[in-house]
């Protein structure tokens, strides 16, 4: 049966909330991406500031898009149609509460808030309740895949184990504040090893698992030894993005190590995968290969020096969002729902390209004598555009939806076991 036969959104009802409610975000982050940009040319409105913008941007794009949308992409191809109604609504729960986590982070940031006499951390609290509901999420994915094959199981348990993992990160961070500790090495630390892990450990492998699992030889002749390289190499990556003069020689030497295991190893990937899963997911697989080209030199520490002072982490963090991970999952919904879950698939591509490029003359990539305030002009329209096509997206999706036929798509394939 062609994939163009079968329908274009998931039939259960969840699935198709999850989908299209983390669709909106990233509609949402994408306009105070774009809002974010204005600022830096025109000022914002009262009450408003670019720190407090920045945060509720990648929160809600790490809460509210990337790990509702993952979640539901990988329960469907573990259980297909027939979400267990816990699961379904775990899946709502994560998704309304990185939307809940929007507002404060927007309006506060992580300062706490006066609230019947006490100051609350409101966006902190927000934080947390994310993080109960990718444990609900945890448990419930061990327990109902227990008797599932999938042969890409083994990535989408190493992702989930890293998203439970990357929470210590977070309750350090909130610890350490507590108890006022105040030394940068611990405070950074725990910061970059919950959002590293997080990107490093749960986005990507998850990603690399349904790249394969768009096609039926996706990992029938996939080393085996990437997925171990990326077990034990991906904690240590943490230590990349921390300044290189504050970090201690052995740790230094350990997040090399550890970045040039990765990096092998998603390169590796990336040439494996490119032969077998679907043409969509060719250009995700691209900018995979760019990041770890990237991390593959952010393991030496005199690149990484220059990468830091050079301001190019920005570039790196929406190369991966953007180019692997978004991307990888509208890819995910076209191999297993149908090209029209996520239409102006190709336009979405050239937006992201253009974004990407756009953030070039802000960083020490580009001679200063070029520069201007035109090139915060450009990164202004290379931030709409994303968020201009995702509503596109939207548009095509809710029409369809009021005039679609009945119909069902066929669930994935898997084998319960013995």
């Amino acid at each position: 049966m062609r994939r163009e036969d079968v329908g274009w959104i998931p039939p259960s009802m969840a699935l198709r909330e999850i989908w299209i409610g983390a669709l909106g975000c990233f509609i949402l982050a994408g306009a105070t991406g774009a809002l974010f940009r204005y600022g830096m040319l025109a000022g914002l409105p009262i009450g408003l500031t670019l720190g407090n913008l920045r945060h509720a941007h990648s929160h809600l794009m790490y809460f509210g898009w990337v790990t509702p949308a993952l979640m539901a992409m990988i329960a469907w191809h573990l259980l297909g149609d027939r979400i267990p109604a816990g699961m379904a609504w775990i899946l709502r729960i994560t998704l309304l509460a990185g939307l809940a986590a929007y507002v404060p982070f927007l309006l506060y940031g992580y300062q706490p808030v006066e609230w019947a006499g006490k100051r609350l951390p409101l966006a902190t609290i927000a934080a947390g309740l994310n993080i109960l509901a990718w444990y609900a999420y945890g448990g419930a994915y061990f327990y109902l895949g227990r008797r599932v094959r999938h042969p890409a199981r083994p990535w989408w348990d190493l992702g989930v184990f890293f998203l439970v993992l990357s929470s210590l990160g977070a309750w350090g961070r909130a610890a350490l504040a507590f108890r006022r500790v105040e030394d940068p090495f611990w405070t950074d630390a725990a910061v970059h090893f919950f959002l590293n892990l997080f990107a490093d450990g749960w986005l990507t492998p998850v990603l690399i698992g349904l790249a394969g699992a768009g096609s039926p030889n996706g990992f029938r002749s996939f080393p085996r030894w990437i997925w171990w390289a990326l077990a034990v190499g991906t904690p240590g990556l943490f230590l990349l993005t921390m300044p290189p003069a504050g970090t201690p020689l052995g740790l230094r030497a350990v997040a090399g190590i550890s970045g040039g295991v990765v990096a092998l190893a998603l390169l590796a990937a990336v040439r494996s995968l490119f032969q077998v899963a679907p043409e969509e997911w060719r250009i995700p697989l691209v900018f995979l290969g760019l990041r770890a080209l990237a991390e593959l030199g952010l393991s030496v520490p005199a690149i990484a020096s220059w990468a830091l002072g050079a301001g190019l982490r920005i570039l790196y963090l929406h190369l991966l969002l953007l180019g692997f991970v978004t991307l990888g999952l509208m890819a995910s919904a076209r191999s297993s729902w149908g090209d029209r879950a996520a239409p102006w698939f190709r336009a979405m591509s050239l937006a992201i390209d253009f974004l990407l490029l756009s953030l070039i003359p802000l960083t020490g990539l580009w001679p200063p004598a070029w520069g201007g305030r035109w090139t915060l002009q450009v990164a202004f329209i290379g931030a709409l555009l994303p968020a201009a096509i995702a509503m596109g997206m939207l548009g095509r999706i809710l029409q369809g939806l009021m005039v679609r036929t009945s119909g069902a798509l066929p669930s994935p394939q898997r084998e319960a076991a013995p």
